[in-house]
């Protein structure tokens, strides 16, 4: 099978990837060992970021989610709540930290609102009655499964292959250059011959194992988070703890469930999916601040997920509280280093996808010589 390009991963990353190379007119094949939004996609809380949460650890990615999520919003309706934000003082929080957090977020185009306790609490009858200030900012809720097969169906509509449940066994190679892949299919054990002019690897936390295979080396910082759901739903919109990024400050509602997280453990294996007894704690005493009520319910579901991030300059230095390393993403071109037609996208966060498939798809259009533009940011999906 002969395409112009092929994308290695169908979490969101990798399907809005093969959505707007389809709508440039690229032949595209997307492959993943497993389905869609299998990895850590569909293994995380469902925030849709406004980018406040990062307004003051990590302004530049505060900016790309306050511009992606306004995007995010419209050209993928089906698949997101809006359901708004909240962050709240709680009680024993810094209240120094609230200038700093404001000028950040006007900083970084994040809407802020700073609205009384009592009109807080009258939205949000769990939080706890105790928080001294609160503030409305326009996160939302995203389905990520949703968000992957309407992916999908759009660049299936626009000619492109959607193979799930083929795992890469090796790469094809002329010389120094990647020209295909050999897949295996992970339910009858067939092989199937992929040939491409480029190959985008996006397979998350897998992407340095993948790209071993090619001959390519990279480092990658790897942190494992855990989430706990709460049957019903506690609370209405999305609930923030105003403070620097931490454990247990995020309570969303998400379809019939409450989702309290997260936790960020530093790890060498992508496949890491444990929750441990002393995360789960964590979570609950933290999330209590919040939203006292959820403390004594008990756990319907838990999981975790493992996030990509890069180790570059200023990604993630291991000295470094891994709260604050940067969620921002890097597209490397592995021609720089001899292997040409390769190309991996790493880092970043689910509001960011569209924004990372279409700094990755203008470097494959670049190698292929290709000069159409990107329309994904007009293009809503159906």
């Amino acid at each position: 099978m002969q395409v112009d390009a092929i994308v290695i991963g169908g979490g969101a990353t990798g399907c809005g990837i093969a959505w707007d190379l389809s709508l440039r007119g690229v032949r595209v094949a997307l492959v993943d060992r497993g389905g869609l939004g299998a990895g850590t996609t569909g293994r995380y809380h469902g925030l849709l970021h406004s980018g406040a949460r990062y307004a003051v650890t990590d302004p530049e990615t505060a900016r790309e989610c306050a511009r992606e999520s306004v995007t995010v919003k419209r050209m993928a309706a089906g698949a997101v709540t809006d359901t708004a934000g909240l962050f709240v003082l709680a009680p024993g929080d810094d209240p120094g930290y609230v200038d700093s957090w404001t000028r950040a977020c006007t900083a970084a185009g994040v809407s802020v609102r700073d609205i009384p306790r009592a009109d807080a609490l009258a939205r949000e009858p769990g939080l706890n009655p105790e928080i001294v200030r609160a503030f409305e900012v326009p996160d939302a809720v995203c389905n990520a499964f949703t968000l992957c097969a309407l992916l999908a169906r759009g660049a299936e509509a626009h000619g492109a292959s959607i193979l799930t449940h083929h795992g890469v066994d090796r790469f094809i190679k002329a010389g120094k250059g990647v020209i295909g892949v050999c897949l295996k299919d992970g339910r009858t054990g067939a092989a199937l011959e992929l040939r491409s002019r480029v190959t985008i690897i996006a397979a998350g936390p897998w992407s340095a194992q993948v790209a071993r295979l090619a001959g390519a080396v990279m480092s990658m910082s790897l942190a494992r988070g855990a989430m706990l759901a709460f049957a019903g739903r506690h609370v209405r919109h999305v609930v923030n703890r105003l403070q620097p990024p931490g454990d247990g400050d995020i309570v969303l509602p998400r379809g019939g469930v409450s989702i309290a997280g997260t936790t960020i453990i530093p790890t060498d294996d992508p496949d890491d999916a444990q929750v441990t007894d002393v995360e789960t704690r964590r979570i609950r005493e933290q999330v209590s601040l919040l939203v006292p009520g959820l403390a004594t319910l008990p756990i319907k579901h838990s999981w975790a997920g493992v996030r990509p991030l890069y180790d570059g300059e200023v990604k993630g230095p291991r000295g470094q509280d891994p709260h604050l390393w940067s969620r921002d993403f890097t597209i490397v071109d592995h021609s720089v280093s001899g292997i040409d037609g390769l190309i991996t996208v790493m880092g970043g966060k689910l509001t960011t996808f569209r924004l990372m498939a279409e700094r990755a798809s203008d470097a494959a259009c670049r190698g292929l010589g290709i000069a159409a533009p990107c329309r994904t940011e007009v293009t809503p999906l159906e």
